[in-house]
């Protein structure tokens, strides 16, 4: 087996390489560099490569550069189908205290929104992302949460559709949507809602 074929042989199941797999499977930096430069991998962000000829998932990678990124509001809601328009910007939420400061400068297309520790696992699930890899957002009763607690800073249009949605699904869960409104601190907010929409 040659080094491209083992190369191929590392790839993870999300499709991308990693420098860490490369040198554990005897493929020695220089050789990576030649295909780097032949054009046979591309570079897609640091320690992570993958193969020119397949088409990877951005949204995967997003959350590979950002490890505790977790898919929230507007993106969060298109994902889930509770809104038809894909935010200008992805929302990304972290820990208050994970340093994201070295992605700012490189993901301009990304917000990041920050909750203390611990809110940020509150509803955490894992979905497959419009473009088939599997990712982490936060469920929709979270998504509710979250844009009704900053509703102010969450495009109105993204909100509007977001709870009129949420209050006409079938298989909402009011219990679950309750019991997060008490961590949040918003639990008239979301029974006012639920009083005018059902």
């Amino acid at each position: 087996m040659n080094d491209l074929e083992k190369l191929k042989s590392i790839v993870r199941d999300n499709g991308y390489l990693y420098t860490k797999d490369v040198t554990n499977a005897g493929i020695r930096r220089e050789n990576l560099k030649k295909y780097l430069n032949e054009g046979v991998i591309v570079k897609e962000s640091r320690g992570i490569y993958s193969f020119a000829d397949e088409w990877n998932d951005e949204f995967v990678l997003l959350q590979e550069r950002c490890k505790k990124g977790i898919f929230s509001y507007g993106t969060a809601l298109y994902f889930h189908g509770l809104s038809d328009r894909f935010p200008d910007k992805i929302s990304m939420t972290i820990p208050k205290d994970y340093n994201v400061f070295y992605l700012k400068e490189k993901l301009n297309n990304v917000e990041f929104h920050r909750v203390k520790s611990s809110l940020w696992n509150l509803g955490i699930i894992e979905m497959i992302s419009p473009q088939g890899g599997n990712i982490l957002v936060y469920d929709i009763e979270r998504c509710i949460c979250d844009i009704i607690k900053n509703k102010k800073k969450t495009d109105p249009q993204i909100f509007i559709q977001g709870i009129k949605e949420y209050f006409s699904l079938k298989n909402h869960n009011y219990s679950k949507l309750i019991e997060y409104a008490k961590q949040f601190h918003i639990e008239e907010d979301i029974y006012m809602y639920m009083e005018v929409l059902t």
